[in-house]
């Protein structure tokens, strides 16, 4: 890749967890990570249990502080360091360039799903019938049943549910 090819770049990430309920035994979780992401890949991170997937995940998303390293975005014509970032400028980030879909659905109880997913999109200002729109291409794309669209995710299958949050 060249200079100008990645969208995402990780480099020297090392995080360690202080267990400071067990008398602050150290775990190192990630040491010495480095990652290129170029615009419009797709990207599996895949391994056991335990192994920092999560971990990595959150990193990158500046969820958790990094102990050494950067995590460079290519954000509105600049380069953003999201490991040094101010918050507002984090958030910025997170609002228009970069996503998580965590693996677990966090939403209120009771609220439709079609609902949840249109949520972010009347949060940027966009109307309530062309937030709905999108927000139902996106739960057909994603195979999510119609029938689904107008009842809380709560008692979905995993699967539905992580489907409901990568809409989302």
């Amino acid at each position: 890749m060249t200079a100008n090819d990645w969208s995402l770049k990780a480099e020297g990430i090392a995080k360690t967890f202080v267990l400071h309920t067990q008398g602050g035994t150290r775990l190192p979780v990630l040491a010495d990570i480095d990652l290129e992401v170029a615009p419009g890949d797709c990207v599996v991170l895949d391994g056991p249990s335990g192994t920092g997937k999560s971990t990595l995940l959150k990193t990158l998303y500046a969820n958790y502080l990094v102990d050494r390293g950067r995590v460079l975005v290519r954000h509105d014509g600049r380069v953003v360091d999201m490991c040094r970032a101010e918050p507002r400028e984090i958030l910025d980030v997170r609002r228009h360039t970069m996503g998580y879909v965590s693996q677990f659905l966090r939403v209120i109880p009771r609220v439709p799903t079609l609902k949840i997913v249109a949520e972010p999109l009347r949060r940027r200002g966009v109307d309530a019938v062309a937030a709905d729109a999108r927000a139902a291409d996106l739960l057909a794309r994603l195979n999510l049943p119609e029938r689904l669209w107008h009842l809380p995710p709560a008692t979905f299958s995993g699967g539905e549910q992580q489907r409901v949050n990568i809409a989302r």
